[in-house]
């Protein structure tokens, strides 16, 4: 007996494709969408990752010192490897020429020789100071990169004073100044007003010569001694920082100290009393046959030895030159131009001044 076997139905042709064609659409929107917002959630996640490290590491990328761009940058590794003139623009303090007391940091403090009318020399001050090796150039560039300080010509400095430099200055960076200006242009960082930050770069300065040492102890004391904020010597610093024969041409401002962590320092200083008359001030800073105003370099060059420049500086004034560790004090009012010996890094401290940060 022979048994007939049926067919199984089948769909239609057109219900079929029909049905794989939605399950097709179904399935390529969802691998779709899945796709859009992976790579959406990708995109966040990068951009979000990206801006975390370049924040995080920005400091470290942009300034590793190792690296060869910088290496080419820096035209001289070190402060001591640029040029100095020292054959040019040095002496030894001969008694006679600089005529200057050359003292201890405990003489100094003993017979409290910042209340004197004079100015003095003192020996030995950045002994024990972290700046020794926290300001070496490497080193400074590296922990402190960011710190603002303020550049501008020696000769513009020296003209308008360094307290009313005003708009003379430019505002940058250390980083900045010492890799892209500092001997490449007639810039030097002088800028009183503007006072080291606190934290490791005022620390690399302990202990502080007094008097500035005193407000940091106890401020409260000297306020309610009564002083005048104008007598006061509180605990603002400010940063020098310039190279070789840069330095500033005659100013006088309240007194100050100025102390050389690196490279030297030609001083020339005018008895504030006998540059009471203007005339006499005019003849010993200037040329008044030719009355532009050199820098300082020129000026001991060309001026120092003409008229009677040179018997009023070894008579009523000094000439002296400022090794590194060493303190410079000068009363108010005293007239003072000052060159740099080499590459230079020095501190500064004057009365009455308070900063902006």
């Amino acid at each position: 007996m022979s048994v007939k076997r049926t067919k199984k139905a089948s769909p239609p042709p057109s219900s079929r494709s029909k049905s794989s064609d939605t399950a097709a659409t179904s399935s390529n929107r969802i691998s779709k969408g899945t796709i859009s917002a992976i790579v959406v959630i990708l995109a966040l996640s990068y951009d979000n990752f990206r801006l975390r490290y370049r924040a995080s590491n920005a400091e470290s990328a942009n300034r590793n010192l190792s690296s060869n761009e910088d290496e080419i940058k820096l035209r001289y590794k070190t402060w001591e490897e640029a040029p100095a003139s020292y054959e040019e623009f040095d002496h030894d303090n001969d008694p006679s020429v600089c005529r200057l007391p050359i003292v201890t940091v405990e003489e100094w403090e003993k017979n409290r020789m910042w209340e004197s009318e004079t100015p003095v020399i003192v020996k030995n001050v950045t002994d024990g100071w972290k700046a020794l090796e926290n300001w070496s150039k490497e080193e400074l560039l590296r922990r402190y990169p960011d710190v603002v300080v303020g550049m501008g010509s020696s000769k513009e400095l020296g003209q308008t004073g360094p307290d009313q430099a005003g708009s003379a200055l430019t505002r940058t960076t250390i980083y900045d100044y010492v890799v892209n200006w500092m001997h490449s242009s007639n810039k030097y960082v002088f800028d009183r007003n503007l006072r080291l930050p606190d934290g490791g770069f005022l620390e690399d300065c302990h202990p502080y010569p007094m008097p500035t040492r005193m407000y940091e102890e106890d401020p409260d004391a000297l306020f309610e001694s009564g002083m005048p904020e104008n007598l006061m010597w509180k605990d603002h610093l400010a940063l020098t920082i310039g190279h070789d024969t840069q330095g500033l041409t005659f100013h006088r401002h309240n007194a100050a100290w100025n102390t050389v962590v690196f490279g030297a320092k030609r001083w020339i200083l005018y008895d504030a009393e006998r540059i009471a008359n203007i005339t006499r001030l005019k003849t010993m800073t200037r040329d008044i046959r030719n009355p532009i105003q050199l820098d300082t370099a020129n000026w001991i060059r060309k001026l120092y030895n003409k008229d009677d420049r040179k018997h009023e500086i070894r008579n009523y004034g000094h000439d002296c030159v400022q090794r590194a560790g060493e303190m410079m004090y000068v009363p108010r009012g005293w007239a003072h131009m000052v060159l740099n010996i080499g590459d230079t890094v020095a501190v500064v401290s004057e009365r009455g001044l308070d900063g902006v940060n």
